[in-house]
C-alpha cells in the first residue's frame, strides 16, 4: 500500500505520515508501568509496527524510483548493508539508554525513560525525511 502511495504523493509525505504513526505508537510506551493493560499497548505496538513499516517502504520506493535498471544491483545491495547498519546501531544505543537507566531506577521507569529517548530518536528522523523529494520527481525518469 505505501508504494502506490509514495507514487501518487512522492515519499516525502508518505514518510513524514509514517513517522506520525511511528511516534503515535510509540507514546503510550512511555507512559506505561507495571499497571498498564496489555489492551492497550498490544494496538500501539500495532500502530508502531505499521509505522516503522510505512517509512521504511516510502524510503525505499523513493529511493529506488530514479535509478536506472543498471543502477537498481548497486542500489540494492547499499540500501541493504544501511538498513542492516542502522538497525543494528540504533538496537545498540536503545540497548545502552535502557540499561543505563535500568541501573539507578525502578524498572517501569526505565523502560519509559528509554522509550522516551525512542519518541525523541522518532521525532528527529523529521529531518531527514524533509529531504526526500515531493510529488512529481519520479515520473522524469518513468518516461526515459
Amino acid at each position: 500500500m505505501t508504494g502506490p502511495l509514495v507514487d501518487r504523493f512522492g515519499p516525502r509525505p508518505v514518510v513524514l505520515a509514517s513517522i506520525g504513526l511511528t511516534a503515535l505508537g510509540t507514546v503510550p510506551f512511555t507512559f506505561a508501568d507495571e499497571h498498564t493493560s496489555e489492551w492497550l499497548l498490544a494496538p500501539a505496538l500495532v500502530v508502531l509496527g505499521a509505522g516503522l513499516s510505512a517509512a521504511n517502504m516510502g524510503v525505499l520506493v523513493g529511493a529506488f524510483r530514479d535509478l536506472r535498471a543498471d543502477q537498481m544491483a548497486h542500489a540494492s545491495s547499499t540500501t541493504r548493508i544501511m538498513q542492516q547498519l542502522g538497525g543494528a546501531f540504533g538496537t545498540a544505543v536503545v540497548a545502552v539508554i535502557l540499561q543505563n537507566q535500568l541501573t539507578g531506577h525502578p524498572t517501569a521507569t526505565a523502560f519509559g525513560t528509554t522509550f522516551l529517548w525512542v519518541f525523541a530518536f522518532t521525532a528527529l528522523a523529521v529531518v531527514p525525511a524533509l529531504l526526500l523529494t515531493g510529488p512529481g520527481a519520479g515520473r522524469a525518469t518513468a518516461q526515459r
